[in-house]
């Protein structure tokens, strides 16, 4: 009969309990429970050497659901890599001295399959007086399998693992605020990049001090503005001062991470040493605003050697112009820092001077970057253009119009742009190509970039694609 305990009293056993009253409704409900929670327990009779296990037990251990059950049988279960510890957990369990209860965790081959489980056992032992000396006489507890709960806790510890091995490398530390309570989660990393004692408890006004002055004014505002939009993260550089007067600059990385079980809100994140980044970028910045002061006085002083050279007749206005249109996408080249010049701001840049006497000059198109190889030809290119509209085309004449337009080709990604003229003289395709014209189709836009030129009866038609896969 397999017997199973109602509890851990020597010598009370399920079946003893039946027939006696609330006893009996105790016990059952003691087996439902277990059932419940696919808990199974077991009862070791240390004096006979009898193992009691209930009907869950055996089916966690591979074991047949009848016949009896010895110690020789469990450890045989028991993995290799598993039974030193086991049995040393279980010599502290019965020892009288100690005592334990410790809950232990161990792997097993089935009996009926050889598949390895991983189990959590808990038990108690009762001491009794034999033959004058306190031993146990029984060992009592419960047995479940903990497999997939195993497997995603070691998955999660090697997740854990791998992150932090990553982090390590990156040189980067995560921290974790309560927002509620503004205290920061202890961070031996974190303390190490701030350069406060491994095992110290700085709080989150010793971090702030940290920072250079007017950086917790600006972060808080840029917090703020992102709730603003509705977002949960932000990202930024941070200026740091250290005690003994050392400057650095971080990253960092913050996002709202959902509420905890306490209800309380946190902000997770991470935060890393940019300092070496941020000179070189600081180094690149200056040499290009030294670069473009330099080129927009080489483009006066080659402006005034003209002058002194050249008669001013139309050789040297055009001239003029061509240099003063390089000055402008040199000025749309360098004057913005963070993303690359549209067509929109090329055009009204390069046909303002013309614009200003011609208001027939229509700019039209979608908001779209110029691959940053093809703004100085584009400038050059639409300079000519327009000189030659206002010299021959339809900005020579009071009704003439142009209209500039452009798009993405959709089979390639070439950016498209079209210049049309309408209401001016006739044109008709010249028998010789004049420099304008070399210069629209080889020299400020070389292959693979495309220029088409169409003498068409109703005015001259320009179409210009830009190839931004190569360079120009």
């Amino acid at each position: 009969m397999i017997r199973i305990r109602s509890n851990y009293a020597p010598g009370v056993k399920m079946g003893d309990v039946e027939g006696r009253g609330g006893c009996a409704g105790q016990g059952e409900l003691y087996r439902l429970a277990c059932l419940a929670a696919e808990i199974g327990v077991w009862d070791w009779e240390l004096s006979s050497g009898t193992i009691s296990l209930c009907p869950l037990a055996r089916k966690v251990l591979g074991l047949p659901s009848e016949g009896p059950i010895c110690l020789a049988d469990i450890r045989a279960l028991t993995h290799p890599d598993d039974a030193v510890e086991m049995r040393a957990a279980l010599d502290r369990a019965l020892d009288p001295e100690i005592r334990s209860r410790e809950s232990y965790v161990y792997r097993i081959r089935r009996g009926d399959s050889g598949d390895i489980r991983w189990l959590r056992a808990n038990g108690v032992a009762t001491f009794g007086i034999v033959e004058g000396r306190t031993q146990a006489v029984h060992y009592s507890g419960s047995i479940e399998d903990i497999t997939e709960r195993e497997h995603m806790r070691r998955a999660l510890v090697e997740s854990e693992a791998r992150l932090r091995v990553a982090l390590d490398a990156a040189r980067m530390a995560v921290w974790e605020l309560d927002i509620e309570s503004d205290t920061v989660a202890p961070s031996a990393e974190l303390n190490r990049l701030y350069r406060f004692p491994e095992d110290a408890r700085p709080s989150a006004n010793d971090f702030r001090r940290r920072y250079a002055q007017g950086e917790a004014e600006r972060l808080a505002q840029a917090g703020a503005e992102a709730r603003r939009r509705g977002e949960t993260q932000i990202q930024t550089a941070v200026r740091h001062v250290f005690p003994d007067g050392t400057e650095r600059t971080f990253m960092l990385r913050a996002a709202l991470a959902p509420a905890d079980c306490t209800g309380r809100e946190r902000a997770i994140g991470v935060v890393f040493d940019i300092t070496d980044q941020a000179r070189q970028e600081e180094r690149v910045e200056t040499l290009t605003h030294e670069l473009r002061h330099r080129l927009k006085n080489m483009a006066t002083l080659v402006a005034a050697i003209a002058a002194q050279t050249w008669p001013r007749d139309d050789r040297y206005e055009g001239f003029l112009g061509r240099v003063r249109a390089l000055a402008a996408a040199t000025d749309l080249m360098f004057g913005n820092e963070t993303r690359s010049a549209t067509v929109q701001e090329l055009l009204e840049s390069v046909l303002m001077p013309f614009r200003a006497a011609h208001e027939a000059i229509d700019i039209h198109g979608p908001q779209l970057p110029v691959p940053e190889p093809a703004i100085s030809g584009l400038a050059m290119a639409f300079h000519e253009l327009a000189t030659n509209a206002v010299k021959h085309g339809a900005l020579s004449v009071p009704d003439g119009r142009v209209a500039v337009n452009w798009h993405h080709r959709p089979d390639d990604g070439a950016l498209c742009l079209r210049w049309t003229e309408r209401g001016g003289p006739p044109v008709s395709s010249p028998d010789q190509e004049g420099f304008g014209t070399q210069l629209l189709r080889r020299g400020a836009l070389p292959p693979p970039n495309e220029v088409k030129l169409l003498f068409e009866p109703g005015g001259l038609v320009a179409c210009i694609c830009i190839r931004s896969e190569r360079p120009v």
